[in-house]
């Protein structure tokens, strides 16, 4: 009967273990920020869902936001920084805080009355990019779901950081699903 209660405990144990184990913590970033803009007033988002790997390597979906063209020599070569960067894949999100503050202006995480642009997906476009006009700051908010550390969704919403706040672009993003809405001063760039 010892036994028989002993394995009875062990498989609970080795259950609940498992249990443990495969359930992974989510949590949610909600940020705001003012970032400067280049002096010709103008930013680039660049956004794209997972892709199949090319010649060996992984295309993780990404958001990327260029307020500024700056660059960083990594392996001897000059690569793009964005101001604000994510991608599917854990601990991937960074903000440029040289250019851009936190800011507790209210933006709605909508698109108002922006039109809807595109929607991505692996099998269609596959990607979203576009150049838009804008005031001298913008103000950046979102809202980004992660799970062990991994973004799997994300409200992404740029609006001019001036008295009007006028919508400029808005995101919904996944790895498998980009949908953009462009305002009028935005243009593809893809």
């Amino acid at each position: 009967m010892l036994r028989i209660g002993a394995a009875i405990g062990f498989a609970l144990v080795v259950t609940a273990s498992a249990f443990a184990a495969s359930a992974t913590p989510a949590s949610v970033l909600d940020r705001t920020y003012s970032c400067r803009v280049r002096p010709e007033h103008y930013v680039d988002v660049n956004t794209s869902v997972t892709l199949p790997p090319e010649q060996g390597y992984p295309r993780p979906a990404q958001l990327w936001l260029d307020t500024v063209h700056k660059t960083q020599l990594i392996g001897g070569l000059h690569a793009v920084v964005a101001q604000v960067r994510f991608e599917a894949a854990k601990n991937s999100l960074s903000v440029d805080k040289s250019l851009c503050r936190s800011s507790s202006r209210e933006v709605a995480l909508d698109p108002a009355r922006i039109p809807l642009y595109a929607t991505a997906t692996p099998d269609r476009f596959g990607q979203i990019d576009a150049r838009c006009a804008t005031s001298k700051r913008v103000l950046v908010r979102f809202r980004i779901r992660l799970t062990a550390g991994k973004p799997v969704r994300a409200l992404f919403a740029i609006r001019n950081d001036s008295a009007k706040r006028k919508p400029v672009e808005f995101v919904r993003w996944s790895p498998t699903k980009i949908t953009g809405y462009l305002g009028k001063s935005c243009t593809d760039t893809s």
